[in-house]
């Protein structure tokens, strides 16, 4: 008769190569983690700026094709925060409350503000809009630049002729900047 002199069970470099490849599993999950939420956040903040364009065009059926008034010239601007705007300029912040209301927020939980200015169209010679950034922080200052009479060239706004279209502009958390055009 013959004895099977193997024990049963797992030796020590089995049980170490498990836990080695379980480790490089979880580190790789964590390493890709922030990526993956910085990813969603981006993806939040397009669809927020799309959310705004729609309603800027609701906005422009409703008034005959019209933008909100302001800001007067290339060299000022209107900041609209919580549905309050700078200045004496009630157009946007009107627009703020009735199209957007209290439930435009980033994906941090701050509500978003349009930092509106207008392009300097100085005729087919200007290659980009001339913008007032002095005061814009980025990136997750939560500011959507509205950039009126310009349109999206990649990244940055360039001037049209058409004084009803506007491009929004967005630092994305992950990288980069959004455009997108009305």
């Amino acid at each position: 008769m013959r004895r099977n002199n193997k024990s049963e069970g797992f030796t020590v470099i089995e049980v170490a190569l498990v836990l080695a490849i379980a480790g490089l599993i979880f580190m790789m999950i964590f390493i890709a983690l922030p990526a993956l939420r910085s990813s969603q956040k981006d993806a939040q903040r397009r669809d927020d700026v799309a959310t705004l364009l729609e309603k800027v065009k609701n906005y422009q059926t409703n008034n005959r094709g019209s933008l909100p008034n302001g800001p007067a010239n290339e060299n000022s601007y209107v900041l609209v925060k919580d549905g309050n705007a700078s200045g004496n300029n009630t157009s946007w912040a009107g627009f703020y409350r009735q199209y957007l209301g209290t439930n435009f927020y980033d994906p941090d939980g701050k509500p978003y503000q349009l930092y509106v200015i207008n392009c300097l169209n100085s005729g087919s010679t200007a290659k980009t809009c001339k913008m007032n950034y002095e005061n814009v922080s980025f990136p997750n200052d939560y500011k959507m630049l509205v950039i009126k009479q310009a349109q999206c060239d990649g990244s940055v706004a360039k001037p049209t002729k058409n004084p009803r279209k506007i491009a929004v502009i967005y630092r994305l958390e992950g990288s980069g900047t959004f455009c997108s055009n009305s």
